[in-house]
């Protein structure tokens, strides 16, 4: 092991349901586990794959619901079990994250974590590997918490907007001087135009010391050892209650408004290794490989597109469709859910599908 990656860790977070890719993500196979794109590799599978060209295989930690244990023990059979942490009820990223930092400290007190969901593309991983180490190089000689941002290619509504302050230790980092999350269209067009703000990729790097301070800070208890405090909790049951307690009932719950709303000390670095999230329908369609009329079909299903433009389609393998006259449509379909609705705003798919799932009784 190179000295350098010593005391460098990872969280991978994959214990989401993945509810705006229903009906193709569901609760029995969350969209993590799904090779969208026909690549032969999961999306957990891919973040793992790029971790592993500079973390060392017993540095990476999985986060997850208990019930996917097994999902993720077939899916990456490399990966130590005692790494692979089993969520007792759907943890939200904010508290699956802080658990795992008590498991890095169990190991390394002194340990630099990034923590990154299971549900990206990175376009350019050699970049993605070099900006990484360079954000756990900085978490290492200072007591801030790092994002990851990447600049905007168009007035998204579905991404976070960080604010770029003053520069911090040069080299493209800088102090985070607000955050906006999922913006109005009009809000994203501007912070876009100003040339201010950077996505927010919801990658986050730390020490883990000093998540120990910021938890100890909001919830108002001594600051402790990390590796002292993480000793204390014997069992998964004692841990989850330490977990549960450190967020109160006006605590974000999700990583990125804890860190980014939260935490005073955050610094951003701006990214350019090519990030792409997979949440919605409408960012799919923007990742998929798309024919000449912008279409794009997820899977191996044979689809014939007639006067059909800007169209997202998945079906099961065995279907065969013919689609015509559409603009700007969802098309998917899995067991026994079609769903067909426009797909140009990730807000109204986002609605239909909630309403859907009300209706079907699967909310």
């Amino acid at each position: 092991m190179m000295e350098s990656q010593e005391k460098n860790y990872c969280i991978i977070l994959a214990g989401g349901v993945g509810r705006r890719l229903w009906p193709a993500s569901t609760t029995d196979l969350p969209k993590q586990f799904i090779d969208f794109f026909g690549t032969g590799r999961t999306l957990l599978q891919q973040t793992f794959d790029r971790f592993i060209r500079f973390i060392p295989l017993d540095h990476i930690f999985i986060s997850t619901f208990a019930d996917y244990v097994p999902i993720v023990r077939e899916q990456l059979p490399e990966v130590p079990e005692q790494n692979i942490l089993p969520e007792p009820v759907q943890l939200n990223t904010a508290q699956a994250a802080v658990w795992g930092t008590w498991h890095v400290a169990l190991r390394d007190a002194d340990a630099r974590v990034v923590v990154s969901p299971a549900d990206q593309l990175i376009q350019h991983e050699d970049r993605f590997e070099q900006q990484v180490e360079k954000g756990l190089e900085f978490v290492a000689s200072h007591d801030q918490f790092l994002a990851l941002g990447v600049r905007p290619t168009q007035p998204n509504t579905a991404y976070g907007y960080i604010q770029m302050g003053e520069e911090v230790n040069g080299g493209g980092l800088y102090k985070v001087q607000s955050f906006s999350e999922k913006p109005a269209i009009d809000y994203a067009r501007m912070f876009m135009d100003s040339g201010e703000f950077l996505w927010n990729t919801g990658i986050f790097l730390w020490h883990a010391q000093v998540l120990g301070d910021a938890l100890a800070h909001l919830s108002g208890r001594p600051s402790q050892n990390v590796e002292a405090l993480a000793r204390q909790m014997v069992t998964i049951a004692e841990e989850m209650e330490y977990v549960r307690s450190s967020f109160s009932s006006e605590m974000p719950r999700s990583v990125d408004l804890f860190v980014l709303e939260k935490c005073k000390n955050v610094a951003v670095q701006e990214c350019d290794f090519g990030w792409a999230d997979i949440g919605c329908w409408t960012s799919m369609r923007e990742c998929g490989h798309k024919d000449a009329d912008g279409n794009v079909v997820s899977g191996q299903s044979k689809v014939m597109f007639m006067g059909t433009q800007r169209c997202m389609v998945r079906l099961p393998k065995e279907k065969r469709a013919v689609i015509a006259g559409l603009d700007n449509f969802l098309v998917v379909e899995n067991d026994d859910v079609l769903m067909i609705c426009p797909n140009d705003d990730p807000d109204y798919v986002r609605r239909m599908i909630n309403e859907a799932q009300v209706y079907f009784g699967e909310s």
